[in-house]
């Protein structure tokens, strides 16, 4: 048979139309829209949960150093010791976390640190260790405190090397600024020096049976998020002591009273409370006179970067998530140890 008189074979070429193809990528685009929250939000809790791990270890780190020793640390030591190179009078203090640091699994730490002269443990350099190392249990994976040692001020002339902290010691109703401390907490400043509200107690180092109100019913230490853009603002007009809000995490501050405004928190302000206004804003503080107050009421604050609330650890050792809409007066409940209020519920 002749091959010319067969019919022709028509060749087709698979392969998706454009219409399809846009198709497809809007499908994969709903898919992945759907499914990063859910990732998001499964990575939170994971932070959350590392977080809540960390702070019952500070809990339970309290508990026992007060089951050894018969009574809680202090919050803050301040006394003037003569200090080398030239043996001035130099104001000084160990923190809370500092006498803690055997009880979180940082026994050789504790042991290359100076227990008699605290200025000593101050690191000029972020390889010196001491006070510039990071203690993983004091961070929370969602604070914005980075892995490694920061530089103090974070203007101007470094002079020392910090390790952050992302926890808080409960100090009362009003922590800091150290002239205007209530020492109705747990947590305060204490030694030859220690300076307070005039109207307040002196502080003392709290026994468990000082708590009246209970040990669950009260804090031992809470969240701080070092997140505040408005706050910032303030520290650009000169107004914070050259620290924007990321600069007030010293785990170990060494000394002076601007210690306490690292490491101690209370019930001064709500959970989660941030500056409402920028520097020169309508409404914000117009001097550095009127700024303090406000000042005070953040670096004490309570809060976080887990949404809704922040973690606390109770004077029992037990973990609870209290949330942002917590009445500020019930906060002062939970913060002071003696005042007779005994809170049902989480809220």
């Amino acid at each position: 048979m002749n091959s010319h008189c067969l019919p022709s074979r028509r060749r087709f070429t698979t392969g998706f139309t454009l219409v399809e193809l846009l198709v497809v990528i809007a499908i994969i685009g709903v898919l992945v829209g759907l499914l990063l929250p859910a990732v998001q939000a499964a990575r939170e809790a994971a932070r959350r949960m590392s977080c809540g791990n960390n702070i019952k270890q500070l809990g339970l780190a309290a508990h026992n150093f007060e089951n050894t020793h018969g009574k809680l640390p202090e919050g803050f030591g301040q006394d003037r010791k003569p200090t080398p190179p030239n043996n001035s009078r130099r104001f000084q203090g160990h923190s809370v976390f500092y006498h803690l640091l055997n009880y979180i699994e940082q026994t050789s730490l504790y042991d290359t640190m100076n227990d008699d002269l605290p200025l000593l443990n101050v690191a000029t350099l972020p390889t010196d260790g001491l006070a510039a190392t990071v203690v993983p249990t004091l961070l929370c994976p969602s604070d914005l405190l980075p892995n490694e040692a920061l530089p103090f001020p974070e203007t101007g002339t470094v002079s020392a090397y910090y390790g952050g902290t992302s926890y808080r010691a409960n100090g009362g109703t009003r922590p800091v600024f150290a002239t205007s401390a209530t020492n109705d907490g747990v947590f305060m400043a204490v030694g030859p020096a220690a300076r307070k509200a005039s109207s307040a107690p002196m502080g003392i180092e709290v026994r468990f049976r000082d708590i009246t109100d209970g040990l669950s019913n009260t804090v031992a230490f809470g969240e701080f998020f070092h997140h505040d853009r408005n706050f910032d603002t303030f520290t650009a007009a000169g107004w914070t002591s050259g620290s924007t809000i990321l600069g007030w995490s010293r785990w170990y501050p060494a000394g002076g009273d601007a210690g306490l405004s690292n490491i101690m928190g209370g019930a001064f302000a709500p959970i989660n409370y941030q500056v409402p206004w920028a520097h020169g804003q309508s409404g914000a503080p117009g001097s550095r006179n009127a700024w303090w107050i406000t000042q005070d009421r953040r670096l004490s604050s309570y809060g976080s970067g887990h949404p809704g609330g922040a973690n606390f650890a109770l004077c029992d050792g037990s973990v609870r998530f209290m949330t942002e809409t917590m009445d500020q007066l019930v906060l002062g409940y939970y913060c002071k140890r003696d005042d007779g209020m005994v809170i049902n519920g989480s809220n």
